[in-house]
């Protein structure tokens, strides 16, 4: 017999096996999304109980728990989780439901009633930004002042 979904998924995810940690990232998921992390991983349910209480089938319910746990680990994620302070308010609302929560783009579009050409291009500048702020983030201070601005100053004189 295999380890449990909760150990098996956790080892092959490389999720933190902090139970505060992992809250602290499934926070930025959509609230039906927390309620299942934290139903499987913190509380320590079963797929099969929460799938009857749910309402549906346990293969949907694993399905959905290993792509919120792919989503959790991956590397979009972390960085537009410690991107989101750094960037204005409008840019950290999409990349915050885009990038965290998963939102689809039609979804996108709809919620900020611009076109899909608009939005791709958006999405393209606050990731953009969000690379920039991940590179940034290793190095020193000094440095690090010094790139941003380059970066600022270039943008502006190209458009």
């Amino acid at each position: 017999m295999g380890m449990p979904l909760k150990e098996s998924v956790l080892q092959a995810r490389r999720l933190p096996r902090s139970d505060d940690l992992l809250m602290e990232r499934a926070r930025l998921l959509q609230r039906d999304d927390r309620e299942v992390i934290e139903a499987i991983f913190i509380r320590g349910q079963t797929t099969k109980s929460l799938a009857r209480m749910m309402g549906v089938d346990v293969r949907t319910l694993r399905e959905r728990v290993k792509r919120l746990t792919r989503r959790l680990a991956s590397r979009k994620f972390l960085d537009a989780a410690r991107s989101l302070p750094h960037l204005e308010a409008a840019n950290a609302e999409l990349a915050r439901m885009r990038f965290c929560e998963g939102f689809k783009l039609r979804q996108l579009r709809d919620h900020f009633n611009v076109t899909d050409h608009a939005l791709r291009r958006w999405l393209d500048h606050v990731w953009a930004q969000v690379s920039i702020i991940r590179r940034l983030s290793k190095q020193t201070p000094d440095r690090a002042a010094e790139a941003y601005q380059r970066y600022w100053q270039r943008g502006v004189q190209e458009t």
